[in-house]
């Protein structure tokens, strides 16, 4: 690899049409497929000082992703981290045993 290709981390640039974010604790870049016209991936859009127009938020539903804080009513009915409708059929605890087994042996006894 020609010293030229490298960036001060000793790394190669990023691949072509991926993240331009360096992860320090993996010596690497992010991997992630970025959007037609970016340099970072919707994940670190943040560490971007050119697209700071926008802010990006927690998910309150899953604090392990960011979303677009203008977007977030839109983002919470398709997080596939929300509590989804139970069946119809489902029954809260229905195997679940006895709830006082004390009281029921008192009956029986």
């Amino acid at each position: 690899m020609a010293a030229s290709a490298l960036t001060p981390h000793g790394t190669a640039f990023p691949e072509e049409g991926r993240c331009g974010y360096f992860v320090e604790k993996k010596k690497r870049f992010c991997r992630m497929v970025v959007a037609a016209g970016k340099r970072f991936c919707g994940e670190h859009a943040g560490a971007s000082e050119e697209e700071n127009a926008r802010k990006r938020i927690l998910c309150p539903l899953d604090p392990k992703h960011t979303v677009y804080e203008d977007q977030l009513a839109k983002h919470l009915k398709k997080c596939n981290s929300r509590e989804k409708p139970k069946p119809d059929f489902f029954i809260q605890d229905i195997n679940a045993g006895l709830k006082d087994e004390t009281e029921i042996l008192d009956q029986l006894v």
